[in-house]
């Protein structure tokens, strides 16, 4: 593991530090973010965050804060740091071990982490805590885009830090190099990876990169499954329909958005899927009701590879993955996912470098 820091801390070394993504804490096992050093006037210190350790509490000998937010780390036996492309790419990775190769799935988190990368832990760790299935039987590669990490781009929108100072925010995960992020880390991860079990999914910026991954490199994953986020087309994307048809158009694809957040649900694109896949336009509909939690959904199923659901009665309208994630008994995507297998799966990392077609239906 490569924390890629230095753990000077004296001012003269403050301005190479905060170049820097991570750094161990100097009281703990775990890896703090750098941009609690950087993006305020207060080189000397600050009253809510260490420089040098995870929290103030642990600086202080005192255990760690209560407060999740005064503690901006995440733990040292999940970071990663992998390379590529002469890029270095920082990410968590979830390991369940086993005698045999494993399902992985490519976990893709919203833009608040591109400003806050330690809540991707959080991410990650209420999913692994919560949904057995998961925990067990997958391998979790969950990519940090965050500030200077290359897998995503940043905007020329403006947007509040931590420290409440104006700054880029994010534009969108780079799908290109998320996949040459993916290959080199399935490259380390050697013989414990199913190549034939590869799975994506994703909330808001993460679910529209998970389109994304879907339409150019569909034909190499075994399922998608968006959330609370439409695919971003290509204004010359009709022009390439066919090759965009060889890689989604017999892709697992398992949609889940607010049933009032409408401008993240494009019925154009499960209309003109389900007609290329031979379902019909309208698709029948089942309720789901996830018992004690106020938390039920609409789901279109067209088929078994192709389903839309819309949730109500979550935190908010947008923010409806937790009880998906959280929830397999009510919507089983883990289940799904451990049961599906992709038709024409890398035999080598080095074929994922271009998209593959996919079989012709026999």
């Amino acid at each position: 593991m490569d924390a890629d820091t230095d753990m000077a801390t004296s001012e003269s070394g403050f301005e190479e530090q905060k170049q820097d993504r991570w750094f161990p804490c100097a009281g703990c096992d775990l890896i703090v973010t750098c941009l609690v050093r950087a993006g305020h006037p207060h080189p000397g210190t600050h009253h809510y965050y260490s420089y040098t350790h995870c929290c103030k509490a642990c600086e202080e000998g005192q255990g760690h804060s209560e407060d999740q937010w005064a503690c901006a780390s995440v733990p040292s036996s999940l970071f990663r740091t992998v390379e590529f492309d002469g890029r270095k790419q920082h990410y968590l990775l979830h390991d369940p071990g086993s005698q045999k190769p494993l399902p992985v799935l490519l976990f893709l988190h919203g833009a608040h982490t591109y400003i806050y990368p330690e809540t991707l832990w959080w991410d990650v760790r209420n999913l692994l805590e919560n949904n057995q299935k998961a925990r067990e039987e997958f391998i979790v590669l969950a990519p940090f885009g965050s500030v200077g990490e290359p897998v995503v781009h940043p905007s020329e929108w403006m947007k509040r830090n931590r420290f409440q100072i104006e700054e880029p925010y994010v534009k969108c995960f780079d799908v290109e190099i998320l996949w040459s992020f993916f290959l080199a880390a399935l490259r380390d991860l050697g013989s414990r990876a199913d190549l034939a079990q590869l799975h994506v999914t994703g909330y808001s910026m993460g679910g529209q990169a998970t389109w994304g991954l879907a339409s150019r490199f569909g034909s190499r994953l075994a399922s998608v499954a968006p959330m609370a986020a439409c695919c971003a087309w290509a204004a010359d994307a009709w022009d390439h329909e066919a090759a965009i048809l060889q890689e989604l158009g017999k892709l697992p694809l398992w949609f889940f958005a607010g049933e009032e957040d409408v401008r993240t649900v494009s019925w154009r694109d499960f209309w003109w899927l389900a007609d290329k896949r031979g379902y019909p336009t309208k698709a029948p509909t089942q309720e789901i009701q996830v018992e004690g939690q106020g938390v039920g959904a609409t789901l279109h199923d067209w088929a078994p590879d192709l389903q839309l659901a819309l949730l109500r009665g979550t935190r908010t309208s947008h923010s409806i993955w937790d009880p998906v994630y959280h929830n397999e008994a009510n919507f089983g995507l883990f289940t799904r996912m451990a049961a599906a297998r992709c038709p024409s799966p890398m035999t080598a990392l080095a074929e994922g470098r271009t998209p593959c077609p996919a079989p012709a239906p026999s």
